[in-house]
């Protein structure tokens, strides 16, 4: 599937996310890899595999976390919720680097 208007998606993805979890924007990275050959429960219709790393995140967090971002790609992308798999992780502070050090 190719999205069309792919700074369009970013941008509202980037926003998105920063604002579900309360970071500045300036910390958030989105990475869109569209037009990929993949296969959900046998068939290839559109889909979505996420992967969503955030420090400080809670296993409280997930399920919204889940259900807003779910919904954004079926708004966006017309991606049916049931096929969106998103993994969570929260990685330790010194286990995630920027700018030359660690969290």
């Amino acid at each position: 599937m190719a999205v069309a208007d792919k700074d369009s998606f970013l941008t509202d993805a980037s926003s998105l996310v920063a604002s579900l979890l309360g970071k500045p924007e300036s910390y958030v990275m989105i990475q869109l890899s569209d037009k990929q050959t993949m296969s959900f429960a046998g068939t290839s219709e559109p889909l979505a595999f996420c992967n969503l790393k955030s420090l400080g995140l809670t296993s409280g967090q997930t399920t919204k976390l889940s259900k807003q971002l779910s919904g954004f790609l079926h708004q966006s992308l017309a991606i049916d919720p049931s096929r969106v798999y998103i993994e969570f992780s929260a990685p330790e502070r010194v286990m995630f680097g920027w700018n030359g050090g660690t969290f």
